[in-house]
């Protein structure tokens, strides 16, 4: 019978270490990250004594280099995220690198799970969208000095390089349109959970409604049942109980999630009630009328992403952590129609 491949897991519980760090150490960067060599020495003696075999992709490395690079999107299936890791892998391309990348789907296990495969794979490094509950194994990879670049959101306690909207300014720049466009009661819809992109964008809507006096509502849904909570929402609004003329959707799959159930709720837009996403997309055309969005730069997050990766791995020592903050683009059509001066019905403005 074949003998049970030992696993780099195996390897560093019986070291008393982490997986990341034994990674390390097998794939030749135990100096590069600063790894003492009484822990070095450690994991490579009781690689040893377990009979580990490394993989091929690892027996192959001369330079301490893969050349591969892991990406980590919430959803590669989303075109905010599509767009994004193709922006990646073009910038990756034309340096020499190759991306394996794969989706967590916002899973905190299944995110934790593809970054240490990712480190046992002998990636040189990591641009990830993290999602909530992975601050662990960012913090274990921080503490190793492994090359780390955060996208779209990141920790707010954590020193770690990152690419980010000015969601705060998003939030309040539409919150403020709306209001000047003659709408009051305006709700701001997302998930539930701390993500620290979601959060700039609510705190700038609720920056905009206290600064005109107005009264705030917040609806946070859960994702397991997002669409029979924005079902309720509507049929409140249907029924006048809870007096609503403006929808804010924190992301784009709430906004197409939201835009359904408007149209089984029998409303219209925006003489109902008027709505403004994020992200946008192709699919925003095709509801009548189309969509206003926050556009994010995603062509520059991703090129500005790798930039700060590509730094990373080319320096002798580890860089200090850099925080790239972008602005964001509106794109305004009449499902935000101003109430004061109503505009032509095919009217699409971008700024």
């Amino acid at each position: 019978m074949p003998r049970k491949k030992v696993s780099i897991k195996e390897i560093a519980s019986a070291a008393g270490v982490s997986s990341a760090l034994v990674s390390m150490v097998l794939n030749g960067k135990a100096k590069q990250y600063g790894i003492g060599e009484e822990a070095t020495q450690r994991v490579l003696r009781i690689a040893r004594e377990m009979n580990y075999q490394p993989n091929i992709m690892a027996r192959g490395l001369r330079s301490g280099r893969s050349h591969l690079i892991g990406l980590v999107v919430a959803d590669i299936a989303n075109p905010f995220f599509a767009k994004l890791a193709r922006e990646i892998e073009k910038q990756a391309s034309e340096h020499g690198y190759t991306v394996i990348y794969g989706s967590s789907d916002d899973n905190s296990r299944r995110m934790n799970s593809f970054m240490q495969t990712l480190v046992n794979q002998g990636v040189d490094g990591i641009i990830a969208i993290p999602c909530e509950d992975t601050i662990k194994i960012a913090a274990e990879l921080q503490e190793q000095k492994f090359p780390l670049v955060l996208v779209d959101r990141d920790y707010t306690d954590m020193k770690i390089s990152s690419v980010l909207l000015d969601n705060e300014q998003a939030g309040r720049q539409i919150t403020e349109y709306l209001i000047n466009a003659g709408y009051r009661q305006i709700s701001f819809v997302a998930y539930s959970g701390d993500l620290s992109h979601i959060q700039g964008r609510m705190s700038g809507y609720l920056q905009a409604m206290q600064a005109h006096g107005l009264t705030e509502t917040v609806h946070r849904l859960d994702k397991s049942d997002s669409q029979e909570s924005i079902r309720q929402i509507l049929s409140a609004i249907r029924q006048g109980s809870e007096p609503t003329d403006a929808l804010i959707f924190a992301n784009n799959t709430l906004t197409i999630e939201g835009l359904y159930m408007i149209r089984e709720a029998g409303l219209q837009v925006p003489d109902d009630v008027a709505v403004f996403g994020f992200d946008g997309g192709n699919a925003f055309d095709l509801f009548t009328p189309p969509v206003s969005y926050v556009c994010q730069p995603i062509t520059e997050m991703g090129r500005e992403a790798f930039s700060l990766l590509i730094k990373q791995l080319e320096a002798s020592d580890p860089q200090p952590a850099e925080k790239v903050v972008l602005q964001s683009s509106f794109v305004y059509t009449d499902s935000s129609r101003a109430r004061i001066q109503p505009t032509n019905p095919s009217t699409k403005k971008t700024i």
